[in-house]
């Protein structure tokens, strides 16, 4: 690997000590499920320098860091961005920090937003694909996005760590229900935030869930309300022709060629890029490794970048992937 190869990894986990600890002491084990939360406790999430190891052993430039605990409320979202943004002041080459925010506490969730922003200088904001029972594109949302979208700053995804309704069986809540809480986001997003919003930028997770599955059915679902549509075709599933006849094609692909993805939570699965690129192109994909759980060493980290570089695309698009694309989205 060439010393000047830029590597962002824009899907990384940390926690500050002070919360990973307390989580830890109600957990008496390696994983806490609570009606909140379902998180794999793994030591080096709050372990600052095994992060730094196992990036350098791996050759990742730049990591982005987000959790999933602002859950939990406005004391642990403005806990998880103090520690995050004290990560990015010690270390600016090495880390970028995004704002979690409380979305069920409206006024709280603002204000941490603008604290973010003006008092820790953090350029980016994690957002849930569901935030307890607040949907992405609940009105209450629209306060933030105004603001994040004035601030330019990219909004990474993530789905809850036990979305509503999942149960932990067989890992059900992990491998299961938070694709498809990443997949019923993005038709939220394209449906209703970017259409009032768009100069959003959206980086969704796992690529895209089950997107790559699912795209030809959400085309054939996808309605505008201005779309000349006889009213008895209105509700009806649409073919393919039938979607180009109505305008429909072409509308659907400018909002969801505004979408970003991340190649976390695939295993490392190889069919899983050429899955992606049957949906989108290498230029709206970026290297995620959801480190340290997906990826726990830095043995992990290394084959979750040859994903990328065995991907069926050329070597300037693989270069996009790994970090160039990121760079340019995070302003590094």
């Amino acid at each position: 690997m060439a010393e000047t190869e830029l590597i962002v990894d824009v899907h990384h986990h940390f926690m500050p000590p002070i919360l990973f600890d307390r989580l830890a002491a109600q957990a008496g084990g390696k994983r806490i499920v609570t009606k909140e939360i379902s998180l794999t406790l793994h030591p080096s999430r709050k372990d600052l320098e095994a992060h730094l190891k196992c990036m350098d052993e791996a050759g990742i430039s730049v990591a982005i860091l987000t959790d999933q605990v602002q859950v939990m409320g406005a004391e642990v979202a403005r806990a998880l961005n103090d520690g995050i943004a004290e990560i990015e002041r010690k270390h600016p080459s090495r880390f970028r920090g995004c704002i979690h925010l409380p979305i069920h506490e409206p006024e709280a969730a603002k204000r941490e937003l603008e604290r973010g922003i003006d008092e820790l200088g953090l350029r980016a904001v994690a957002l849930l694909a569901c935030h307890l029972e607040v949907q992405i594109d609940n009105p209450i949302m629209n306060p933030l996005f105004e603001i994040i979208q004035k601030q330019n700053l990219p909004i990474v995804i993530h789905p809850q760590s036990k979305p509503t309704g999942s149960e932990t069986t067989y890992n059900l809540d992990r491998c299961v229900f938070r694709p498809m809480e990443t997949t019923q986001a993005i038709v939220r997003v394209m449906c209703s935030v970017l259409p009032r919003f768009p100069e959003l930028r959206f980086i969704m997770p796992h690529l895209g869930g089950g997107t790559s599955a699912l795209k030809g059915r959400m085309m054939a679902f996808f309605e505008t309300d201005d779309a000349d549509i006889p009213p008895d075709m209105r509700g009806y599933l649409k073919t393919q022709s039938e979607q180009k006849k109505f305008g429909l094609t072409e509308r659907f692909e400018k909002l969801f060629r505004a979408l970003y993805f991340d190649t976390a939570g695939t295993g490392a699965w190889l069919p899983a890029m050429a899955a992606a690129f049957n949906i989108t192109t290498p230029d709206r994909v970026m290297f995620g490794s959801d480190y340290p759980l997906e990826c726990k060493t830095a043995a992990n980290l290394t084959e979750s970048l040859e994903m990328i570089r065995q991907a069926p695309c050329s070597a300037a698009e693989k270069t996009a992937m790994l970090g160039k694309t990121a760079a340019g989205l995070f302003g590094l």
